[in-house]
């Protein structure tokens, strides 16, 4: 009942309370200074390397051309390293704003949903199961209230709350305080906001909540970054164990050579692009209405193979409408639908808001005095209130539920037989049923119920449902249906947006399946009547079969499933919970399976450029190292096939601008049809991949050296010739691993961002080899025309001979 102590502040002083307290927000951590950044990059271990390089370039060997190009590459490297860090963290903090908790307040009267940033003291909140507290308060009105406040008490075991008492002090008054950031698990209540942003008890220790765990992917860069070192180094050390072998060249001169194939051999803006790239995307998946709270995610999403899809909000709209009904003789329907009801002003669950909207139109109002209520339970599968009777002043008990759980606790009678009877029928049509029954009683428990009717509620189906499940079929992804709704009701609706219902299996069903049960889950085509147990055990069930799964969820039951999904994706908007919304990787604004798919697509099309931007990179530094090492025996004449400051230079120019092109890149086709490897970025025949390519373009580029040889060209020019050939090889090599199948396949040529790095490149290498000052920089001079056309040869040659070799039956094995 609706009281002036609950009416809620008014606009105009909730208005002016948060110009004086501020917004509700916990302290944010400072981002780091510029020195601290420049500082972190230093510390790197590759940076660390340079810095050493560099040092005994200067002061040790007094190489003052070397050494000041090792520098030079260093502060390039930094500075690229600082403006990515940069970048991606503004992305990530600009996805956070968009996951902002919501709160309901009361202003005015009327109950209103708004970001918990603008809560203030003094505004009455209402909170229920799911819902995340958004600030310190006061409770006036509990009905089941059950808080979990493990994060600031450590006590596993959730608190249950009352009406009254006072925050003060740490911790307050436990039973009758509510405290931010803490967890509703049950009932439902209202509370008066003592305290909001760093004055809570959260504000107190917000410090702990700025450290942050590193995702799978980033883990996995990692690995790969650490390889590729224990890689660059034990080539630099081969250089030099191979040339001191070999005789001829000083010892300062080797190990000078050995440090910058080491540092030519890593590319150490990886990890910093990768996350530039997956931000960045992550922006513009925020924008299609699928926002990742986690980046790692998006691996996982474009991998996905099974979604396992809510019905209700996903597949339809969620606007509910009572379209029919069963009312047994002498009952009300409406005036019981309108009692066992939470919504109000058109706010609550979308069950509540269709039937007390129904109860409107039969001319019933909620304005009887409401006693006591026990909010939904996916356990009892159904939800009742104690209400005073208007008539005769007695209390009378109403519960609302599924069919089945509601005719359980009804009187053995012809009138319940009656309803089961027609459940089927109205389920058959594809409505959403639901029964009610009352007794005149006082006991939330009460047994021997008798039974008032059936409510049956259509959801439209969505006009892209069934669109999205045919694109899901071409990408290789099963949907499966998963509700709590009536068998019957879920066949009606998967057939009708094109998923194939058979097998239909029922929680029910499950309950005796035994050792069959995993198996059942994982055959089935829709699981109906399922509770939060066997969500959670369809997830683990379609994982250990190898399954990558995408579990959708709005609900608080729902967030052990999307947790342990390898994608949890949570519906924004009204219906969905804070509670899921934190459990889950992903928040789908809109609630539709086609913007799933798309972030499907999109997932996968980040996947595909992360992976073309780690194997363009590592193919090209391994075609250098396979380069000098056999040039270091096969032309004892050059001494050393490349100077440490081509190494440099080549690794300056095309480890950068390129990579990060490739990260931001669409390639043509559908990214859809793309099925990522199930083993990591860099499993066997990726590698192998890797390896052929670099193969391929180190060859060439011997061959051009010796071309120049034989031809007699000095030794400058031949050190030229190497580094074109090898500039212009690798920068083809960015179409070759941007493709899907082929090089040159329709629409090649269409990616703005990776033809302007080309040529931006290409340019970059023409101007340092024909201006003779910048080329003496890089002991470059001039080649004859044969040499650039030798050099384009090559750049033309790379992408043919490696789609050559794609469709040999053997690199097809391997390839996987």
């Amino acid at each position: 009942m609706t009281t002036p102590a609950t009416l809620g502040l008014s606009d105009a002083e909730a208005a002016a309370r948060l110009h004086e307290h501020g917004p509700n927000k916990l302290p944010e951590a400072r981002p780091p200074s510029l020195p601290l950044r420049v500082v972190r990059q230093l510390a790197d271990p590759l940076s660390i390397l340079l810095l050493i390089a560099g040092g005994v370039t200067l002061l040790v060997l007094n190489e003052v051309p070397e050494g000041a190009a090792i520098v030079a590459i260093l502060i390039v490297n930094v500075v690229i390293g600082v403006t990515q860090e940069v970048k991606a963290e503004q992305a990530v903090r600009s996805l956070g704003s968009l996951t902002a908790p919501m709160a309901k307040v009361r202003r005015d009267g009327t109950v209103r949903r708004i970001e918990a940033a603008g809560v203030v003291p003094g505004d009455v909140v209402e909170v229920a199961a799911g819902d995340r507290v958004p600030a310190d308060a006061r409770v006036i009105e509990a009905s089941s209230l059950a808080v979990n406040e493990s994060m600031l008490t450590g006590e596993s075991r959730s608190a249950n709350k009352r009406a009254g008492g006072a925050v003060e002090g740490p911790l307050g008054d436990r039973d009758g305080s509510l405290f931010s950031g803490t967890l509703v698990v049950h009932g439902s209540g209202l509370a008066v906001v003592e305290r909001t942003g760093s004055g809570t008890e959260m504000g107190r220790i917000a410090s702990a909540l700025h450290t942050r765990v590193k995702g799978p992917l980033e883990v996995e860069l990692a690995q790969v970054s650490k390889r590729i070192g224990v890689l660059a180094v034990a080539a630099g050390v081969i250089m030099v164990v191979l040339g001191l072998a070999r005789g001829g060249i000083a010892w300062i001169d080797l190990v000078l050579a050995g440090v910058a194939l080491a540092i030519a051999a890593v590319p150490e803006s990886m990890a910093a692009a990768v996350t530039t790239a997956l931000a960045l995307g992550s922006q513009r998946m925020a924008k299609l209405g699928v926002i990742v709270r986690k980046l790692s995610a998006i691996q996982a999403l474009g991998a996905t193979t099974v979604i396992a899809s809510d019905k209700t909000g996903t597949l339809t709209t969620g606007r509910l409408t009572v379209t029919d009904h069963v009312e047994l003789p002498g009952e009300n329907l409406w005036r019981a639908a309108a009692r066992a009801n939470d919504a109000r002003d058109e706010v609550g669950d979308a069950v509540d808001v269709a039937l007390l909207a129904a109860a409107a139109r039969h001319g019933v109002v909620p304005d009887e005095p409401r006693l006591a209520t026990r909010p939904f339970d996916a356990d009892t599968r159904s939800m009742a209130a104690l209400t005073r009777d208007a008539a005769t002043g007695r209390p009378v008990l109403t519960v609302k539920g599924a069919p089945e759980a509601v005719l359980a606790r009804c009187a053995p009678g012809e009138a319940g037989r009656r309803l089961e009877e027609a459940v089927s029928g109205l389920a058959r049509e594809g409505l959403r049923v639901l029964a009610v029954a009352e007794k005149d009683t006082d006991d939330l428990d009460a047994g021997d119920l008798r039974p008032v009717g059936l409510l049956g509620l259509s959801d439209e189906v969505r006009a892209s449902a069934r669109d999205a499940i045919a694109d899901c079929r071409r990408g290789g992804i099963r949907v499966m249906m998963v509700t709590g709704d009536h068998a019957d009701t879920a066949r009606a609706v998967a057939v009708d947006v094109g998923i194939d219902p058979d097998p239909v299996v029922t929680g029910t069903e499950l309950a005796d399946e035994g050792g069959e049960r995993d198996r059942r889950l994982c055959e089935a085509g829709v699981l109906a009547r399922v509770d939060p147990k066997t969500k959670l055990d369809l997830v683990r069930a379609l994982r250990a079969d190898g399954q990558v799964v995408a579990m959708t969820g709005d609900g608080v039951n729902d967030a052990p499933a999307l947790r342990n999904a390898d994608v949890g994706i949570a519906l924004a908007g009204d219906e969905g919970t804070d509670v899921a919304r934190e459990a889950a990787a992903v928040v789908v604004t809109n609630g539709e399976l086609g913007t799933i798919v798309t972030g499907v697509r999109e997932g996968r099309r980040l996947h595909h450029n992360v992976s073309s931007m780690i194997g363009y990179l590592l193919a090209g530094n391994l075609a250098e190292i396979f380069l000098v090492l056999v040039g270091l025996f096969a032309w004892p004449d050059l001494v050393i096939p490349l100077l440490p400051v081509q190494l440099l230079w080549i690794n300056l120019v095309l480890d950068g601008i390129p990579a990060i092109a490739l990260g931001v890149d669409r390639a043509p086709g559908d990214p859809l049809e793309a099925r990522p490897s199930r083993g990591g970025l860099l499993t066997g025949g990726v590698l192998a991949g890797i390896a052929v390519r670099a193969l391929i373009v180190g060859l060439l580029a011997f061959a051009a050296v010796e071309v120049a040889r034989s031809l007699g060209w000095s030794e400058e020019q031949v050190r030229t010739q190497a580094v074109l050939t090898l500039v212009f090889a690798r920068l083809t090599l960015a179409y070759v691993v941007r493709a899907r199948r082929r090089t040159f396949e329709s629409g090649w040529w269409r990616g703005r961002a990776i033809m302007i790095a080309v040529l931006g490149t290409l340019a970059l290498q023409c101007v340092v080899t024909l201006v003779p000052p910048l080329g003496a920089l890089l002991a470059l001079a001039p080649v004859p025309p044969l040499g650039w056309a030798m050099a384009v040869a090559a750049a033309l040659l790379t992408p043919f001979l490696i789609d050559l070799v794609r469709v040999l039956p053997w690199v097809k094995r391997v390839s996987g």
